[in-house]
């Protein structure tokens, strides 16, 4: 989640860099607000078809041979489930206590970092709240607000207020909105008013508030990223570029020079509470006017890139892969059991496999399901893609662990095979023959692991 967010935030940097001037301002708020989704929802939604079918996962009670590929978690209650479906590999008693240790270790200290910093935001939210309760009302005495008030309606209630410890005008508050303007700004300055007033009106109207919210959210479920910093400070100079430009676009082009000039202005001071709320103040501000004066009329040509834009930034970063879907993990010694048959019958060996390699995943089927073992008097029949052990097509071939209890180092199975084999080791977990297994021991070890051969195939089936 974070890495795939920290990819397109490079990438929207590196656009903003380049088009910054040239693109529709809303534009790159938008790409942000898609790193935000990206950060903050733990799921990924498909946008584009899927261009094969992804592996499915079956109920352990069903029969493995009716699907054309399967990923299959076995059932808890079976000897299967703990079986190690890996080649054989010596692990020194005591070297999972790091490798156990540390995925915790690391989860405490991002639940650390996070409560920290929340801790911190909410701090900081609480004292800046409570220091503004002493704002006074404004409207009511100044005609110049309450004219622009009537023209300017809000379905939520607006309120203007005056406060005596800012410098910088500053809006707080989603459902009931507040304004507060500094007391040293002059309040019988009609024209330098209303582009201040507007500036917040507009950042009240569109809900600027949640984005900082949002923003400030993703900072403390990510804050050890230090891209995701980066974005938090770039996603606040483009909500103030577009705010500016929904302010010319509301007072006329014709003003862009008078508001760029009140915006110098009022960068002069020093800002407070930039945090969490949004305000007037300092925010890179030659960029700012640059984009003021720089800010044309949104064309065919640019319209059409920035939908292509956001399209190819939500298929790349909203969908999940078919492979993420069809790799499932488990904490038990085994990680999945795949099993792959044939539907077409009678075109292909509908041969089947559960095989991984040393780091978990599932490996190739089929030759490299049992290359291992070929030392031993196995053979592979590439022609047909099937194992053969003294001439006989092998269809259940079992390597039991004999170390670990009630697993398995290789469990195979091929539903047009004949004969079945299980692998023999000596005392010093050496393997010393392949051995075929007769009906009634088939019978014992499916009852012992949970397994059974029917006329539908290999199933799983619980233990009592």
């Amino acid at each position: 989640m974070s890495i795939s967010a920290s990819v397109l935030i490079v990438v929207v940097v590196l656009l903003r860099s380049v088009a910054v001037h040239k693109l529709p301002r809303l534009l790159f708020l938008v790409l942000w607000g898609i790193v935000l989704a990206r950060l903050l929802v733990p799921v990924s939604f498909p946008i584009l078809p899927q261009l094969s079918a992804p592996a499915e996962i079956v109920d352990s009670a069903h029969n493995l041979n009716a699907h054309p590929a399967a990923v299959y978690p076995l059932s808890d209650k079976t000897a299967v489930h703990t079986g190690i479906l890996t080649n054989d590999i010596e692990v020194p008693a005591d070297s999972g206590g790091w490798l156990e240790l540390e995925p915790k270790l690391l989860i405490t200290l991002w639940l650390a970092g996070a409560v920290l910093l929340l801790m911190a935001l909410l701090v900081i939210y609480y004292r800046s709240k409570r220091e503004l309760r002493t704002a006074l009302p404004l409207q009511g005495s100044h005609p110049v607000i309450e004219a622009w008030l009537t023209r300017h309606p809000l379905r939520r209630t607006l309120s203007i207020l005056t406060y005596d410890r800012i410098d910088t005008p500053l809006t707080c508050g989603v459902l009931h909105p507040k304004i507060i303007l500094p007391k040293s700004l002059d309040t019988d300055n009609e024209s330098a008013m209303d582009y201040i007033l507007t500036h917040e009106y507009m950042h009240i109207r569109h809900f600027d508030a949640v984005w900082k919210l949002a923003a400030a959210a993703a900072l403390c479920l990510h804050w050890f990223n230090p891209l995701v910093w980066l974005m938090y400070v770039y996603l606040n100079r483009d909500m103030e570029m577009v705010c500016d430009a929904r302010v010319i676009n509301k007072i006329g082009a014709e003003h862009k020079a008078d508001y760029a000039l009140c915006l110098l202005a009022v960068a002069e001071q020093k800002g407070r509470f930039t945090l969490l709320y949004n305000g007037f103040s300092k925010n890179a501000t030659r960029e700012r006017i640059m984009s003021i004066m720089k800010l044309k009329k949104m064309t065919v040509l640019t319209a059409a890139i920035s939908l292509i834009l956001v399209l190819g930034a939500v298929s790349a970063f909203a969908e999940q892969s078919n492979g993420e879907e069809s790799s499932v993990s488990a904490e038990s010694s085994v990680e999945m059991n795949a099993v792959e048959s044939d539907v077409n019958a009678g075109l292909h060996s509908g041969a089947s496999s559960a095989s991984s390699e040393q780091g978990g995943a599932v490996s190739d089927f089929n030759y490299d399901a049992l290359k291992d073992y070929m030392a031993y008097g196995l053979t592979y029949d590439k022609a047909k893609d099937r194992f053969l052990y003294n001439g006989k097509h092998v269809r259940l071939f079992m390597d039991q662990d004999f170390k670990n209890e009630g697993n398995f180092n290789k469990f195979y199975y091929d539903g047009n095979g004949a004969a079945d084999y299980k692998v023999v080791r000596e005392k010093d977990n050496k393997i010393s023959i392949i051995a075929e297994v007769n009906e009634s021991e088939l019978q014992a070890l499916g009852k012992t692991y949970g397994f059974a051969l029917k006329d539908g195939g290999l199933q799983f089936e619980d233990i009592e």
